[in-house]
């Protein structure tokens, strides 16, 4: 209950009245009329003040679970709003493409599909992949006759030394079974090269040992994805001739997103890596999503004159989506100040004016206007209406206000 109010202005000049009434102009001297009118006028009893304190017994303090904190001074970091967009992770991310001209025959995968590393995502064929492993197998044959040419040599340079070590053979004849010997290995080692070169093509042609070993012979290439993660965007069509390079497909890891900041020059000096950013995301219940920075960019964008401040965040249930717009606030730890603060729930409106109580006994409380400025996290700057000692209720509070209103 209220058991005390302020004298309002209409009240102080009741009481002029009546003392005027009761003692005559007289006894009321013209010094005292000013002081009065100047109380009434001077802003000492405001208009929508709150008023009196209210008494409560020591049971309701109690079951209320009303509780009181000293207000102190502390430290704030100073909070700014920067917009910002979700991207996704360059390092989780990819795209597919094809080493050489091929047209596609056969799409294994769809947008929102998970997939896992080395997955085949579809099968093409290309004239450019026949004629190399046509080049293989010609090696192979190379190979094969060399090879039987070289055992041939070496066995004839072998007798050819035998018997000129018997006094048999010339030495002429020794030495021609050597040049033989040097050109068959001459021309094994060649047709070796070439079954490398033509392995080494085929496997940047994204065929892996084992198929190349298999020995296939139809021109069919296979896209497979580099990473494990989601298809995000698919622009290959059966039937579409692709160009070295051109993008099937696109993958990302959609686990862990990045929130990229667009930073203007003129505040790019206030951030630092390692500054607590936390983001609003409309449309997902309004979700807050807490991060720090990572990394600032070394460089502006030369047409926005902004800087890329880079936040990287898990995302559960992978409900951010890159492209989304988001607002992010950020904690700039290198403009923290101290100053008069106070928990931001001590804080009510009544009559359009920011309120807190102010306990006077354990079972009093005095309702008192504030005036607040900046927040940081769950305290704001309290600029006029406190001092440092001051018990303010922090829980149980509705009560309070509940009696106030009840005024």
């Amino acid at each position: 209950m209220i058991v005390s109010k302020s004298l309002t202005g209409g009240t102080i000049v009741g009481v002029l009245a009546l003392l005027l009434g009761a003692c005559g102009h007289s006894e009321v001297s013209d010094q005292s009329q000013q002081q009065v009118a100047i109380a009434a006028t001077s802003g000492q009893v405001a208009a929508g003040q709150p008023e009196g304190a209210i008494e409560l017994s020591a049971e309701a303090v109690r079951n209320q679970g009303i509780q009181v904190q000293t207000v102190a001074r502390r430290r704030l970091l100073e909070r700014k709003v920067f917009p910002a967009s979700i991207e996704e992770a360059a390092n989780r991310s990819g795209t597919v493409s094809m080493p050489v001209s091929s047209r596609v025959q056969q799409i294994n995968v769809d947008i929102g599909d998970s997939v896992d590393r080395g997955q085949v995502l579809a099968v093409l064929t290309s004239s450019e992949l026949g004629t190399a492993k046509a080049d293989l197998l010609s090696a192979k044959s190379r190979l094969l006759a060399s090879q039987a040419r070289l055992i041939a040599a070496r066995r004839q340079s072998e007798r050819e030394s035998y018997l000129f070590g018997r006094g048999i053979s010339s030495e002429r004849e020794k030495q021609e079974a050597q040049a033989q010997l040097a050109s068959a290995q001459a021309d094994f080692a060649a047709a070796q090269a070439a079954i490398d070169a033509a392995k080494a093509r085929l496997l940047a042609f994204g065929m892996t040992n084992q198929e190349i070993n298999q020995g296939d012979i139809t021109p069919r290439l296979y896209a497979r994805s580099a990473t494990d993660g989601r298809i995000i965007q698919r622009k290959a069509r059966v039937g579409q001739v692709v160009q070295p390079g051109e993008a099937l497909f696109s993958i990302s890891d959609l686990s862990e997103v990045w929130v990229v900041l667009k930073v203007f020059q003129s505040e790019l000096g206030r951030l630092r890596v390692g500054d607590s950013v936390r983001f609003t995301v409309r449309g997902l219940s309004n979700r807050d999503v807490n991060g720090r920075v990572v990394r600032i960019s070394e460089a502006l964008d030369p047409q926005t004159r902004t800087a890329d401040v880079r936040v990287v965040i898990p995302n559960r249930g992978r409900q951010l989506k890159p492209g989304m717009l988001v607002q992010a606030e950020v904690d700039l730890g290198s403009a923290s100040r101290e100053v008069l603060a106070i928990p931001d729930k001590a804080l009510y409106e009544v009559a359009g004016k920011q309120i807190v109580f102010v306990r006077e006994s354990a079972t009093r409380f005095r309702p008192r206007s504030v005036t607040v400025g900046s927040r940081a996290g769950q305290y704001v700057e309290v600029r006029s209406g406190l001092k440092p000692g001051d018990a303010i209720v922090v829980e149980g509070g509705f009560v309070l206000k509940s009696e106030l209103l009840k005024s």
